[in-house]
């Protein structure tokens, strides 16, 4: 019998687990997160608190597993002069990609834009992820070429 997937907004108990898939998500894009004790705590802390912060991570649950999440922000755009969701991560554990779950994620991602009256939804994704790039074009998304700049 296959358990039944439900997606749903993220809480307190679930840090744990989604720092993990962050972790995940990271290395995934040939990257890694900060992995000191402290900042591992900290992160902890920050996720245990979503509600002090402006982002809504929605969770991919299957039993007690998170086997996926989105994490979404409203944002103000200077140059249409409006705010807009932006979608900063979308991650799938790869048992659950192809499967449909990404479609049905992105439809909660459109369907809280429009409770929230936000006309577009922006997100980005490396230039050489492929599979995610021919995935939102197959829902019809379009693109911009930008580069992303990171300044510490």
């Amino acid at each position: 019998m296959n358990t039944p997937i439900i997606i749903r907004e993220a809480k307190k108990y679930d840090a744990p687990q989604l720092l993990s898939l962050f972790e995940k998500h990271a290395e995934y894009e040939g990257n890694s997160l900060l992995s000191t004790k402290q900042a591992t705590s900290d992160k902890l802390n920050i996720l245990k608190n979503l509600s002090d912060t402006p982002l809504i991570i929605l969770v991919v649950v299957q039993g007690t597993e998170i086997k996926g999440y989105m994490s979404l922000l409203k944002q103000f755009s200077t140059w249409d002069m409006n705010y807009y969701l932006y979608m900063d991560c979308l991650y799938l554990l790869p048992e659950l990609r192809g499967e449909g779950m990404g479609k049905l994620l992105m439809e909660h991602c459109k369907s809280y834009s429009h409770q929230h009256k936000l006309l577009e939804i922006q997100w980005q994704t490396p230039v050489e992820n492929s599979k995610a790039i021919n995935f939102y074009k197959h829902i019809g998304a379009r693109s911009k070429a930008k580069l992303r700049f990171f300044w510490e």
